[in-house]
């Protein structure tokens, strides 16, 4: 009872006080507030507090001292007459009630149910269920100013489509509607409806759009200014959220929203309106021309809305040859990451050639099935997808302008992706955009990592914008937080990503990390239960033996992890599979080296040698220098090694060449010191291995006890504190750290004392906006 009374102990404290005030003479309070501001739940538990205390609640007039509960009190025929028979005294009366205009004259105390603050709503929601904070963001933008009615929240949040994935739940769909018995929707049928759809498909209206309506406009106007005072629609004519918006397209339903584009459409030169009415206009061809020529006029200041414009273009004349148009829509929606779009102009296409095949293999590469069986670029999908063994490079024919994708930028993709460097390189000469070449490292370091989208960025340039939602462009931001050493970001990713359609290799490579990261923390049980997910498909295996060696060699099994290491080196090479080995083999040569095996270690650093003779770039130089560095002591080389990774910006690889190269230095104390400001500017200070710190302390540099973070905080209460920020309840951060929901709940409470903050919410707030100083105190 008390979580749902969040917010709302001043409202419980006049209650309290008008009772009280009570004995004297009868009294009668007013509980003011919109349906869903949680009247009933002040009631509720005030009603429970009162009975506690042995005071009678009733409906109706009383016969001794009692608290007399008045529902919708603005309903009834005479508000006045009622509430004053029951203002006995010794009595309170609490009529509920949106306005208490009839009841000004004879009322003693208003206590208004004003709206909850966006902390106070997040705090209940994610209290009452373990809701990742994707979730709390998208009903906050959904629902806008209704997200501080904490009875819309909820029930709205009782229809959201909600699935786990680990402990937290996440959004299946992103679609978010006001429950159909809300309160705002009483007001929206018949014409006020329609007016309101209105608004909603034009998105804000004028006065005179009511015309297009062909109602009678006074009657219009009239509903208009009753959905403007019943609150549905704003003072500037818009809807008042985006799910209110969504419900009355709910009620309306997909034909009269199609019916209101086409009339609108017929009557309206608006291109926006031309396009959403599409192939039903009845002079569709016609209109298709000159939406055409209209996207062609923005295509260079609005290539978005161009791309809608085009799109609905191209299915306006789906039955008519339109060979160019066709290729400009596929061009600009690939530059614009128009996916959706992209995949409905295929579905109604009836025939196939270069551009729906490069199209096409977009589309699946991003997690979608289109139905078109494709040429090359669309085997070059199916091999990523693991659908077929291998894909056969295409000759280097001159450019076509015409094309979406080129065979060089098709060549170009497959050798990044297999990183095969030499080849990708030859590949690179022939692509259209000339900086591909000039990114070459950052190419095949996309590649080896199976960044799909900065793959294609980097060969198509400006040609190609990866879509805003899907596993490519998850993934990719996955990799960049984890680069970042945002592990809790990146983890975050890693389960959204387990949200998106079928499984993609970018699935399977999240899943690797998010086990690497969890590893890195020293959380073997979630690591482990990451990597049962991971397929075990070749291509996997080095990335995924990275990790699994990791674990072993930290449970004191390091034989074990070098022969694991061994075989799956063998198997990779068996296969020709290349991206992860230089990393495995550099691990696997630490390992040895730590189990004094000079004979593995030495045939480790031949096969790096021969790595990076065969694929010269970036990554196997790095891998090369820092295993010199390791097998020979040699500082300079590894120093080499750690500059390498300064410049590519990673900074888990920068914590690991640094920890390598501080080995050797013969003052190693800036080293160190760069170890130590890594992991504080990252809030990754778990990522120090006990040698480092050991280093610290032998070299005098200052490092953080073995028991605390750089916010003075305990590595336990910094880790708790970073859970809470990620939405996690108390059970939820308890089976995280492998300990108790009571030792949590204790935590948390020296949290509070030692901050100051006084909730969950404001501990998370501090943390974000980095008031947690040195002492542990906020600032």
């Amino acid at each position: 009872m008390q979580e749902l009374l969040r917010g709302r102990q001043g409202e419980l404290a006049a209650l309290r006080a008008a009772f009280e005030a009570s004995a004297s003479r009868g009294r009668l309070a007013v509980v003011r507030g919109e349906p869903g501001s949680g009247r009933s739940e002040l009631l509720r538990h005030a009603t429970a507090m009162w009975r506690a205390e042995g005071v009678a609640v009733v409906s109706h007039r009383p016969r001794s001292r009692a608290v007399v509960l008045v529902d919708d009190a603005d309903q009834l025929h005479d508000p006045v007459l009622t509430t004053t028979a029951m203002r006995m005294p010794g009595c309170l009366v609490v009529a509920v009630c949106r306005d208490h205009a009839e009841l000004a004259e004879v009322v003693d105390v208003v206590i208004d149910m004003s709206t909850l603050s966006p902390e106070v709503v997040t705090e209940l929601i994610t209290t009452r269920r373990p809701l990742d904070h994707s979730v709390v963001e998208a009903l906050r933008t959904a629902l806008g100013p209704l997200y501080g009615n904490p009875g819309t929240v909820l029930a709205t949040l009782d229809e959201l489509n909600l699935t786990p994935v680990g402990d937290l739940l996440f959004l299946v769909d992103d679609r978010i509607s006001l429950p159909g018995n809300h309160p705002l929707l009483d007001h929206v049928h018949g014409l006020a409806h329609r007016v309101a759809l209105l608004c909603v498909v034009r998105q804000g209206i004028e006065v005179s759009d009511l015309t297009l309506l062909k109602e009678d406009l006074d009657a219009c106007g009239r509903a208009l200014d009753e959905l403007v005072e019943r609150g549905v629609l704003t003072p500037d004519l818009d809807v008042l959220c985006p799910a209110l918006a969504n419900a009355i397209a709910d009620r309306g339903g997909e034909d009269e929203v199609r019916r209101m584009h086409v009339a609108l459409a017929a009557e309206s030169a608006d291109p926006d309106l031309v396009a959403l009415a599409g192939p039903d206009l009845p002079d569709a061809p016609r209109r298709a021309r000159w939406l055409a020529d209209r996207a062609a006029e923005i295509q260079g200041t609005d290539p978005d809305r161009a791309g809608r414009w085009l799109a609905a273009a191209v299915r306006m004349t789906q039955d008519r040859p339109c060979g160019r148009l066709f290729f400009l829509t596929l061009s600009v929606l690939t530059a614009t990451g128009q996916d959706e779009l992209m995949g409905t102009v295929l579905t109604e296409r009836v025939h196939e050639d270069s551009s729906t095949d490069a199209a096409a293999m977009l589309l699946m590469l991003n997690g979608e099935q289109p139905p078109i069986n494709g040429g090359p670029a669309v085997a070059l999908a199916r091999w990523w997808l693991g659908e077929r063994p291998d894909w056969t490079p295409l000759p280097m024919t001159t450019h076509d302008d015409e094309q979406v994708i080129t065979n060089a930028e098709l060549n170009a993709i497959y050798h990044a992706l297999r990183f095969d460097v030499q080849a990708c390189r030859t590949a690179l000469r022939f692509v259209r955009d000339e900086h591909a070449r000039e990114c070459f490292d950052e190419l095949t370091e996309a590649g080896t990592a199976g960044d799909v989208a900065t793959v294609l960025e980097l060969v198509l340039g400006q040609r190609y914008r990866t879509p805003d939602h899907g596993p490519l462009k998850l993934y990719q931001r996955v990799l960049r937080d984890y680069a970042n050493a945002d592990f809790t970001a990146a983890l975050q990713g890693v389960r959204q990503l387990e949200l998106t359609k079928r499984p993609t290799p970018a699935h399977h490579h999240g899943r690797v990390l998010a086990a690497a990261m969890h590893s890195a923390r020293g959380e073997h049980r979630q690591a482990f239960a990451w990597l049962a997910k991971v397929s075990h498909a070749t291509r996997y295996a080095p990335t995924r033996a990275l990790v699994e060696c990791g674990l072993l060699h930290r449970a004191g099994d390091s034989q074990a992890a070098v022969n694991l290491a061994w075989r799956t080196l063998q198997r990779a090479k068996r296969a020709d599979i290349r991206p992860g080995v230089g990393r495995l083999m550099l691990q696997a040569l630490q390992i040895a080296l730590r189990n004094d095996d000079m004979a593995i270690a030495r045939t480790l650093m031949t096969e790096i040698t021969e790595l990076h003779r065969q694929d010269d770039c970036r990554c196997t130089l790095q891998v090369l220098l820092l295993a010199k560095g390791l097998l020979y002591g040699d500082p300079a080389e590894a120093a080499r090694g750690a500059d390498v990774v300064r410049r590519r910006g990673h900074r888990p690889d920068l914590l690991w060449a640094c920890h390598i190269l501080a080995q050797f230095c013969d003052d190693p104390r800036h080293v160190v010191r760069e170890l130590r400001a890594i992991a504080k500017e990252g809030g990754s200070s778990f990522l120090l291995p006990a040698r480092v710190s050991a280093l610290m302390r032998k070299f005098g540099v200052h490092a953080p006890r073995a028991t605390t973070g750089p916010s003075g905080l305990t590595r336990t209460e910094l880790r708790i504190v970073e859970l809470v920020r990620a939405g996690q309840t108390n059970r939820q951060i308890a089976t995280e750290l492998d300990v108790s929901e009571k030792a949590v709940e204790h935590h948390l409470t020296r949290l509070f004392l030692r901050t100051g903050v006084r909730s969950r919410v404001e501990l998370a707030a501090a943390s974000l906006a980095g008031r947690l100083d040195d002492r542990g105190a906020t600032g």
